[in-house]
């Protein structure tokens, strides 16, 4: 292992379900790993959005204009990491909620407040992780998209894939119409469809492009085709299990907490598995919106008194939001959380510390690929 310095600990502070001795984490470790995936989570950003204009270049050589745009990148969007910051990290401080509340009014209207903030840098960075990268674009395009008559789709979509490829992907889709259920769509026998054909079209022709070759497995005999895994070390980190042991070490603040919110009149709630509070569903029910979904009434608390007899939905949010901010701040719940939570998280990844710094390393060769491509056209 390529590090400057590695202490390790004579088996006191073994890993879990292994005798090896565990590998003390300094700060300059979690500050360059946290580097690192932070790079290369918006490297893989860059990635995508050129390995969609390599893709959508040679389908205009096909005769297309108007794309599917989400195909075009294999359907996959990186998530956005910023730093490590805890789940209590979600509860703003007491200036953000001054300033933003919780950010879902932004969202709820089209007022002249409400557009100016989205336009605001230090509300985007206080919203960056939970909205994720701007695929505003992808959705205008859609839009084109969907009006496009099904001959042009279909006809898209063969130049795309693949003949054969669209082929199956069209006696797949239609083998699973009309199962509304899991049970349904646990019962429709797909084995009879054959082995899904190798990537074809402008896709493989992308994925040759930036990836070099598409990946190849046998399994029980049968050949499956994918893409190279692109997925962030951070998917090695089980949040969970992290905001478990986070949880058990303050479990006093925590408590401390709920109950300072729930004497300014904001009883039931609770942290969910993954230290989450569900603030934004429960001020999507007083702006009219949100999704309703099962076992929505046990995750989310009723509404307040003062919720429902509000008559400004956006002057609640704000009070609200102080609320939930003073209280995290006097019962403690800031106090070291965010440096908790990013030792906790870089002792999850240090023993493979040179293959975080290896993704990295492969998503800019990837992205690499993709330039020195368009450069050339």
């Amino acid at each position: 292992m390529r590090r400057s310095a590695v202490v390790l600990l004579a088996g006191a502070l073994a890993l879990t379900g292994c005798s090896d001795p565990e590998t003390e984490v300094t700060e300059a470790d979690i500050t360059a790993i946290e580097a690192s995936i932070v790079n290369g989570s918006a490297l893989a950003w860059e990635l995508t959005q050129a390995e969609t204009r390599v893709a959508s270049m040679c389908m205009q050589d096909e005769g297309f204009t108007v794309h599917d745009t989400n195909r075009l990148h294999g359907s996959m969007i990186p998530n956005r990491f910023e730093g490590f910051d805890s789940p209590y990290a979600r509860i703003p401080t007491v200036e953000q909620a001054q300033k933003f509340g919780f950010g879902r009014w932004v969202w709820a209207s089209d007022s002249d407040e409400a557009l100016a903030m989205r336009e605001d840098m230090d509300f985007l960075a206080f919203t960056a992780e939970d909205q994720g990268w701007d695929t505003s674009a992808d959705d205008a395009s859609y839009e084109e998209w969907k009006a496009m008559d099904e001959e042009y789709k279909q006809a898209w979509m063969e130049a795309f894939v693949g003949p054969e490829r669209a082929a199956y992907d069209a006696a797949m889709q239609g083998a699973f119409e009309g199962a509304d259920t899991a049970e349904e769509a646990e019962a429709v026998d797909i084995e009879e469809l054959g082995e899904q054909p190798p990537f074809g079209g402008c896709e493989l022709q992308t994925i040759e492009i930036v990836y070099g070759e598409p990946l190849h497995r046998e399994i029980d005999g049968e050949d499956y085709w994918s893409r190279p895994d692109t997925e962030s070390p951070l998917t090695w980190i089980g949040d969970g299990e992290l905001y478990g042991e986070l949880s058990s070490d303050y479990a006093d603040q925590e408590e401390d907490f709920l109950l300072c919110i729930g004497e300014r009149g904001y009883s039931e709630w609770e942290f969910d598995d993954f230290g989450w509070l569900p603030t934004g569903s429960y001020l999507d029910q007083i702006y009219g919106g949100g999704v309703y979904y099962d076992g929505m009434e046990e995750e989310v608390p009723p509404l307040a008194e003062e919720a429902e007899d509000s008559d400004d939905p956006v002057a609640y949010e704000f009070a609200m939001a102080l609320d939930f901010a003073e209280c995290a701040q006097d019962s403690g719940l800031r106090d070291g959380t965010d440096e908790a939570w990013a030792r906790m998280s870089v002792e999850k990844v240090i023993d493979r510390e040179s293959e975080v710094y290896a993704w990295e390393q492969q998503i800019k060769e990837y992205l690499a690929n993709a330039q020195d491509y368009l450069a050339g056209k």
